[in-house]
């Protein structure tokens, strides 16, 4: 299993993990899917949010998937419209979110990746982008989900 993180902005990394930040919610909206099968993206996304919701170092709320939906309904935007930041973070404000993370299952050749961003519901600004990857298909893709949110869980905590 290989993966890896990418870090679009460090300074905004930092911020996060201000004691301001201490306590907040984030929404994680279904991932899409390209070249895998549809309910890679709402696994994926389950494997991420379970994940999350067990940081000890602060206290988040993770707003679930229903809400989301929910919301995105209201605001007539499907759930791949949540892709982009700008609506990603419309989303959010309408949940209490202050994050949204968005992201994607991606097939390319024999392997799979992962890719995030970490939406500031506020600004609707991309703070950190996040990619993992599985060479063993589909069955490694809890492993490479479980990595991810590893990456996330430091931007987040500062370790």
């Amino acid at each position: 299993m290989r993966w890896r993180a990418t870090a679009a902005a460090f300074i905004a990394a930092v911020a996060i993990t201000s004691p301001a930040f201490a306590e907040f919610a984030m929404a994680v909206a279904d991932f899409d899917t390209n070249g895998v099968p549809f309910h890679l993206g709402a696994a994926v996304s389950d494997i991420v949010r379970n994940e999350l919701s067990t940081l000890p170092e602060i206290t988040m709320v993770v707003v679930d998937r229903n809400h989301i939906v929910k919301a995105a309904g209201e605001q007539k935007i499907g759930m791949s419209g949540l892709v982009a930041p700008e609506t990603a973070a419309k989303v959010g404000r309408i949940v209490g979110a202050r994050y949204v993370l968005v992201g994607s299952v991606n097939s390319l050749g024999g392997e799979i990746s992962l890719d995030s961003r970490l939406v500031d519901v506020e600004s609707g600004e991309v703070i950190e982008s996040f990619s993992a990857s599985s060479d063993a298909g589909q069955e490694g893709l809890p492993e490479a989900a479980s990595y991810l949110a590893e990456d996330i869980k430091i931007v987040l905590t500062g370790s």
